[in-house]
């Protein structure tokens, strides 16, 4: 009887642990119903650093969308390359010259090595200034202005990485499907779609499938 009574407090006191377990850190199963593909818009933007058309998109359209509510669901993929083109033995060449190979590296650089809460703010202020006063140490200048280490980028340049970096970029935007045409070529959930007219709210409200209501796509459908 008294063991009877042990097995029984026993599996009681397990039944609680696993019941506060449950509260404290959910099944995968039940995490994973709560973030289905409805629940996140991809939003991919191929653009090169010295592109007057990109620049506009960045600065105009971009920025702006970044400080939107529906942000909170967008997977955004940014990949600098656009035009270039990198030979057989590794060398790539861009379409704006040397100094736009020197800032698709940086920037390619930037979004590795940091998150796009930091590496986001630091291109809009490279683009920015890259229109502005032509300063070639403008990166440099974008992470005092944002407190930022510039240690990462400078590592991720000097060694072989950057440019590592800058050929991955070249064999994605190769592999597009279409193939790119110009820039920027903006993708929403693996779609091209029309990055000229300036849409992208409306293009990411579309997309949305799921519960979630944004003030931004309401105010976009009045």
């Amino acid at each position: 009887m008294h063991i009877e009574m042990t097995s029984l407090s026993s599996f009681r006191f397990l039944s609680l642990i696993l019941l506060l377990l449950m509260i404290i850190n959910p099944s995968q199963s039940h995490f994973s119903e709560l973030n289905n593909g409805n629940d996140v818009v991809h939003v991919s933007l191929y653009y090169e650093s010295l592109c007057p058309f990109s620049k506009d998109f960045i600065l105009e359209v971009l920025e702006k969308f970044t400080k939107l509510d529906v942000m909170s669901i967008v997977n955004l993929h940014l990949v600098p390359y656009g035009n270039a083109f990198t030979s057989q033995n590794g060398t790539v060449s861009c379409q704006h010259g040397p100094d736009e190979c020197y800032y698709n590296i940086i920037e390619a650089c930037a979004l590795e090595a940091w998150p796009l809460k930091y590496s986001l703010p630091f291109i809009f202020c490279v683009e920015n200034g890259l229109f502005t006063n032509g300063n070639p140490s403008v990166w440099g200048s974008c992470c005092n202005r944002l407190r930022l280490d510039p240690r990462p980028i400078q590592n991720c340049y000097s060694s072989k990485h950057g440019n590592e970096l800058h050929i991955r970029n070249g064999k994605e935007t190769n592999d597009l499907n279409p193939p790119l045409t110009h820039v920027p070529w903006l993708l929403v959930n693996g779609q091209y779609v029309d990055a000229e007219n300036d849409d992208l709210l409306n293009h990411v409200c579309n997309a949305y499938k799921g519960p979630l209501k944004f003030k931004a796509c309401q105010k976009k459908e009045k």
